[in-house]
């Protein structure tokens, strides 16, 4: 009996602890689900939801006219979740599979009819989750493959994955490639696109996503996206077809002269603009522009910072052009062990102060100076502090050099300081700077600073403009102005540059030099730095040009004999192709003769700036547009089953998007639009093959 009572005893006692558990449970399920349901759903949603990154597109980098010199052209990783396939399309996957792989090996041409069918089945049959099948796609190619059977119903049921990423094209290939310059993944680099990466970059969006089975992630559909904003495109100052002139005589120059790399800055007098700059180095691969000598490189700049001595003397009232100089038949002792010789063309007693600058008289020049600065060598440095030639350029360009110069008190000044100077040692400064003196004297005494950034915007279109900047309203009296301008010209007509520059058609003003390269602690070397910077036409100048080239090694040293034929190309070129003359803005605007670019960016463009248009298509679609009765009229550029569209009329990064994401290699010729091309519009392509444009400007 009482082990009955015991066994009832015990039954109840554990019926009890169950029903008092049973209800803490229940209690528990409705303190969660309803008094803390929120607090636990957002612990949930933190662990399975994330922001993902919606990356900005890059700006561009733009010529004077417009045309791209870097751009951002998209590429794709696409890879196939099976697992989506198996769960539906389990009924039709057999029938397609085939299809599949025919047509993902005849658009990505990375493998074979047959690989694709093993990999697809392989994929299938182990519901593989993320299998990549090629990781730099075209958009077309995207495009194709999205469009195919099973992939055409999307991410989420379709089972295609596409990631796309930038890389960055510049359609110009070498010409400017330093200046352009180049970024990395960690926002470091050098160039235009270092300098001015911040507003190149723009600011990334973000898009609120939640963690499926599997891993993958799909973006919620609410209201916490943050769009991206993309980033500003960015305008230089540079003629392109300036620029492939300047950058083809001075490679020319380099590879005659075998010389170790070479620099030229064409500006435009009136503004300061860069309209062409070159920096070439000649490497064991050849010749490639890998740092930008013309910013970067401090060099001391020879005879031609004598005009620097000249205007200094002549404002000091030193000395006056037709004044008679000693020069010593070349060799003047200013002290017991120093002494300035002349490099062999002045084995005269006298000249007068112009031969004294027109024969590049180092005799000459640093007697003049030595006498009348040598109390006071302060107020001689004022002079290169006055001209700007002591402090950086501010072009905007990281990498820019901050000059030197031998001052009074400080370590290695000594009697033979000013000589030094006056001749162009002592004091190193980039060729921009020497340019930047030059265009001063060309624009009746006006210093501008020199830059080549336009300006930033949008849409090929300036919305901050950077205006000419002047450094110097004046920098000397107008006597002394004359008197250098007509000095500069002698050198041309009578001196050290008579010879190369003969018969030319228009006038020229300038300066030879040629200075030992200094190997520091181990004083001069045997090698040399020669130069000519001048202006043109002398009588109406537009066009300054500074041509160094260092370390020639063909026995030839002089810049007369090594800078000054790169300098005279150049210039024939420029007027040869009447580039220098003036072009009259129009009254009235006018719709372009073709547009072709992505649809996104045309509706965009279109909306901003009020043109009507009239097509059919998607953003992502390349389309063609010329103007028809006051408005934008036009189609999607066709481009599938290898056939050639037509590009007459496009731009070069207009066909690079097209041909190479495509997987085609272009060559071309010349510069502006396609002219022609080849192989003609509707012909088949094979695989791989070089397609040939000829551009042409003003089309």
């Amino acid at each position: 009996m009482n082990v009955k009572k015991d066994i009832l005893w015990r039954v109840l006692v554990s019926i009890l602890m169950l029903t008092i558990l049973g209800g803490a449970i229940v209690y528990s399920i409705v303190r969660v689900q309803y008094a803390e349901g929120d607090e636990w759903r957002a612990i949930g949603d933190s662990l399975h939801v994330r922001h993902q990154q919606i990356p900005a597109v890059r700006g561009s980098i733009y010529s004077d006219d417009g045309s791209l010199l870097a751009t951002s052209v998209p590429i794709y990783k696409i890879s196939i979740d099976f697992s989506v396939i198996h769960e539906h399309h389990r009924d039709s996957f057999k029938r397609y599979q085939s299809l599949l792989a025919a047509s993902m090996s005849k658009v990505l041409k990375n493998r074979t009819e047959q690989e694709y069918v093993a990999l697809i089945q392989e994929g299938y049959r182990k519901k593989r989750k993320y299998v990549t099948v090629i990781r730099n796609a075209s958009f077309i190619q995207s495009k194709s493959i999205k469009s195919l059977p099973i992939f055409s119903s999307g991410r989420y049921k379709g089972g295609i994955l596409l990631e796309e990423r930038t890389i960055r094209k510049k359609p110009y290939y070498g010409l400017m490639h330093r200046t352009i310059g180049f970024i990395n993944e960690n926002h470091k680099g050098a160039g235009i696109e270092a300098s001015f990466d911040e507003i190149l970059t723009g600011k990334d969006g973000k898009l609120v996503v939640r963690r499926l089975t599997g891993g993958n992630y799909r973006p919620l559909e609410n209201d916490m996206k943050i769009s991206a904003q993309d980033g500003k495109d960015v305008f230089t100052t540079v003629d392109i077809h300036l620029q492939d002139m300047v950058h083809e005589a001075l490679s020319k120059g380099i590879l005659n002269n075998e010389a170790e790399y070479g620099t030229a800055v064409l500006l435009e007098v009136k503004t300061g603009q860069i309209k062409a700059i070159a920096n070439i180095d000649n490497t064991e691969d050849g010749l490639t522009e890998r740092f930008n000598h013309a910013i970067g490189t401090g060099y001391e700049p020879g005879s031609t910072i004598k005009l620097v001595s000249a205007i200094a003397a002549l404002e000091n009232d030193d000395i006056e052009i037709d004044d008679s100089v000693r020069v010593y038949k070349g060799k003047y002792k200013f002290f017991e062990n120093d002494s300035i010789e002349d490099s062999g063309h002045t084995k005269v007693d006298n000249l007068t102060y112009q031969q004294v600058f027109e024969q590049s008289s180092n005799v000459g020049i640093s007697t003049i100076a030595f006498k009348g600065f040598r109390n006071d060598p302060d107020e001689f440095i004022a002079y290169f502090d006055q001209l700007r030639l002591t402090e950086p350029l501010q072009t905007g360009i990281k990498g820019e050099v901050i000059p030197t110069i031998l001052r009074p008190g400080k370590q290695g000044w000594s009697g033979m300081a000013i000589p030094s100077l006056s001749i162009g040692y002592s004091a190193k400064m980039s060729p921009l700077h020497v340019a930047m003196l030059y265009n001063a004297v060309a624009n009746n005494g006006v210093m501008m600073r020199p830059y080549i950034i336009s300006g930033t915007g949008s849409f090929g279109k300036i919305e901050t403009e950077n205006e000419p900047h002047i450094n110097n309203k004046k920098i000397c009296s107008a006597s002394t102005l004359q008197d250098v301008k007509s000095m500069l010209e002698g050198v041309v007509i009578r001196g050290t540059a008579s010879q190369k520059l003969k018969n030319l058609t228009f006038s020229v003003a300038g300066k030879t030099g040629t200075s030992r390269i200094s190997d520091d602690a181990k004083g001069y070397s045997k090698d040399y730095h020669s130069s000519f910077v001048g202006y043109f036409p002398a009588d109406n100048p537009k066009y300054t040009l500074i041509v160094l080239i260092s370390r020639p090694s063909k026995g030839r040293i002089y810049g007369s004999a090594v800078a000054l034929p790169v300098f005279k190309e150049i210039a024939l070129k420029i007027y040869a192709n009447a580039v220098h003359r003036k072009v009259e803005p129009l009254d009235t605007a006018h719709l372009p003769s073709l547009v072709s670019a992505k649809y996104k960016y045309v509706k965009a463009a279109c909306k901003q700036l009020d043109v009507p248009y009239d097509i059919d298509a998607r953003n992502h679609d390349y389309v063609r547009l010329t103007p028809d009765n006051g408005e934008l009229v036009g189609d999607v550029v066709p481009f599938a089953d290898n056939t050639m569209p037509d590009v007459s009329g496009f731009g070069l990064a207009s066909c690079l998007y097209l041909f190479e994401n495509k997987g085609y290699k272009i060559q071309h010729k010349g510069y502006g639009k396609v002219f022609k091309q080849s192989p003609l519009p509707g012909s088949k392509m094979a695989k791989g093959r070089t397609i040939y444009l000829d551009l042409r400007p003003n089309l």
